[in-house]
């Protein structure tokens, strides 16, 4: 069982799921450790501070998520088959508890399961077949691996343990050993996000993400029509880079297409080819799309009640135009 210092913040044994998430947002949980520290893909730092203010959308239940609710269950107790199997019976308990650091009121952690016997916890997963991490070869998700951590540094835990279900494929457990290093990196930087952002409602800079993108339309979802445009002359340097940056990347993509055309230029007639470790296809397809044009003048009613209405905002960055000389 983990020896540990953090304090109870929250009981959720009867809890509902908006009380949960009503709670979570009151602190760091394991789930938002990655995507502060830049690792995870599908999340961002602007997107955890938007679900800590409050202003981001409810996700819907996918069916990813309700069964990876639903199998957490097994997932714990084919890791405690693992463990006995290899030599080392545990058992294991649900903590029905949201922990808090002692020393840091903002760090919560809402762990799946305590070891009994072992200064230790553990995470349940489950994942897709499709999978992009090789875990035959060991490799860890960084999401799972730096939520372990976070989890660590909440409860003084020696190590964390993360079993996986890949779906009809396999099942992996990994150990993840206590980091004081990477636990201290974790830590400077969740305070700096609370601390300097959520506390004081001021957004992190974006980092490119997809996520990113979703946040700040969620923010600013419609913009007021004005005469007067804003200056962002404090941006000029951002914006000379963004310029280099746009042509190194045309650069760049016009030498892929001139590969792919090379490389479609020797296949000629062939729809499949190899070479070393790669492999070519350049099939044939066929695309039906509607002529909406063609539809409006002939069925304009139908086209009327088939359109589909949507608002947002588009951005568009180009050099201002220079005044005329007279």
């Amino acid at each position: 069982m983990i020896k540990t210092t953090a304090k109870t913040f929250a009981n959720t044994k009867d809890m509902s799921r908006e009380e949960w998430l009503a709670t979570r947002r009151k602190g760091i949980g394991g789930s938002d450790a990655s995507a502060i520290m830049g690792l995870n893909p599908y999340s961002s730092p602007l997107a955890v501070y938007l679900d800590k203010i409050g202003k981001a959308e409810e996700k819907e239940t996918t069916e990813a998520m309700r069964q990876g609710t639903d199998f957490e269950n097994y997932v714990a107790e084919r890791f405690v088959e693992y463990m006995e199997q290899n030599g080392t019976p545990v058992k294991i308990h649900r903590v029905n508890r949201i922990l808090q650091h002692p020393d840091y009121p903002w760090m919560l952690a809402n762990i799946d399961r305590d070891i009994v016997g072992m200064d230790a916890g553990l995470e349940c997963k489950t994942a897709s077949q499709n999978t992009k991490f090789k875990f035959d070869d060991g490799e860890i998700n960084p999401h799972y691996y730096w939520q372990a951590m976070h989890y660590m540094a909440v409860t003084g835990a020696k190590e964390w343990y993360v079993a996986v279900l890949v779906y009809s494929k396999d099942f992996y457990t990994f150990r993840v050993p206590r980091n004081e290093e990477h636990i201290q990196a974790l830590i400077e930087a969740e305070k700096d996000f609370w601390e300097n952002h959520v506390a004081v409602n001021v957004p992190p800079l974006p980092t490119g993400a997809d996520a990113d993108d979703d946040a700040i339309d969620a923010i600013y979802p419609t913009g007021e029509i004005s005469d007067v445009a804003m200056d962002l002359s404090d941006l000029n340097d951002t914006l000379d880079l963004r310029a280099f940056k746009v042509k190194e990347r045309d650069a760049i993509q016009e030498e892929i297409d001139q590969i792919d055309q090379t490389v479609k230029l020797a296949m000629g007639t062939f729809d499949r080819a190899f070479s070393g470790g790669w492999r070519i296809k350049w099939t044939n397809t066929t695309t039906n799309r509607i002529d909406t044009k063609l539809l409006k003048e002939k069925y304009p009613q139908i086209a009327a009640e088939c359109t589909k209405t949507t608002t947002g905002r588009r951005c568009s960055i180009g050099e201002a135009k220079k005044p005329k000389e007279e």
